[in-house]
């Protein structure tokens, strides 16, 4: 994903239709993590979705799948390369309700608030991630979703090899010289509330295999491969020492005869809903009022409780309950 602020990190990998192509077999690993956490977080049909930092539109495609033909999805990147192959994923999986806009979110005018705004890898690339977390969710209508899946990039395997731990070390080079916040997924709830959010919920899983047949060997040495122009720029190692032609069969040679195993990067999951106003009505109403709350309450409506009112929204689900302002 690509920003625009002269401040943001330098954005790592190449941007190539290699890359792109690398981004989507990516994408294909860690779309059933967030299909789950999208659903959990309340993703639900007639929805309108924005999702930042779209790439080749993985993201904006599963959303796509849960709000259905009544709702719609917006999709934003600075990369009108890669946002040529998400349109074209998007008609060819016929979804006829997303959209794909060339833009920095945080500068991106928008007449029609969102229901909900999703990210996935895109706050490790920003400058100040709370500052930008806010200006996304000023596109979100009160009671609306803010759910973002980021990196903390925090490999292991076992047993120990040198192979792997000079592998991981590249990476952890590269970022560090460009800047990328390695530990981002670990930071998501302190983001979180310091860009004022409520609590968020927050998930951590991993890819972790062994074997001839783990994926994780091509992954990691195709984003090696990626990464691999600002590892010479960087003196970082050279070209001999990277042997990148070579490094997934040794990868996986080493593990399988080790009988080993490697886990990749962590993904941490945050989602939280933007508060609603708060109902109001006088104590006296409050204490006498009868409360009816009927088998299918009507949208949009709230019952008070004593000094409780619970929200029932169009969607159909209870949004929260929040004390009332006395």
């Amino acid at each position: 994903m690509q920003t625009t602020a002269q401040a943001d990190p330098i954005y790592w990998l190449e941007r190539t239709d290699t890359e792109t192509q690398r981004l989507i077999r990516q994408g294909s690993y860690y779309n059933p993590f967030t299909r789950r956490f999208f659903v959990e977080a309340g993703i639900v049909p007639g929805m309108r979705v924005l999702d930042v930092g779209s790439g080749a539109g993985d993201v904006a495609l599963l959303a796509a799948e849960l709000v259905g033909p009544t709702g719609q999805v917006v999709g934003v990147d600075l990369n009108p390369a890669v946002l040529v192959v998400a349109r074209e994923r998007a008609r060819a999986a016929g979804h006829a309700n997303v959209e794909f806009a060339v833009g920095d979110v945080r500068e991106l005018a928008q007449d029609k608030p969102f229901d909900a705004v999703v990210g996935r890898f895109i706050l490790l690339y920003l400058a100040d991630p709370a500052v930008a977390l806010r200006a996304f969710v000023s596109r979100v209508k009160p009671g609306g979703i803010v759910a973002f899946q980021d990196f903390t990039i925090r490999p292991a395997w076992q047993p120990d090899s040198a192979l792997w731990r000079q592998t991981a070390g590249w990476i952890l080079a590269v970022g560090q010289r460009a800047r990328v916040e390695l530990a981002m997924g670990d930071k998501l709830r302190q983001t979180f509330l310091t860009a004022g959010l409520p609590e968020p919920r927050l998930h951590l899983e991993a890819r972790i295999g062994g074997g001839p047949d783990y994926t994780g060997y091509e992954e990691l040495a195709s984003v090696v491969r990626s990464m691999l122009p600002l590892i010479l720029k960087f003196g970082i190692a050279t070209a001999a020492e990277v042997d990148i032609d070579t490094l997934e069969d040794r990868l996986r040679a080493e593990t399988v005869a080790a009988n080993g195993a490697a886990k990749g990067p962590d993904l941490v999951s945050a989602w939280t809903r933007l508060p609603l106003p708060a109902a109001r009505h006088s104590v006296e109403d409050r204490a006498t009022r009868p409360v009816v709350v009927p088998d299918t309450p009507a949208a949009n409506t709230s019952y008070a409780f004593g000094q409780f009112a619970m929200y029932q929204t169009d969607l159909g689900d209870l949004l929260s309950i929040t004390q009332l302002a006395l």
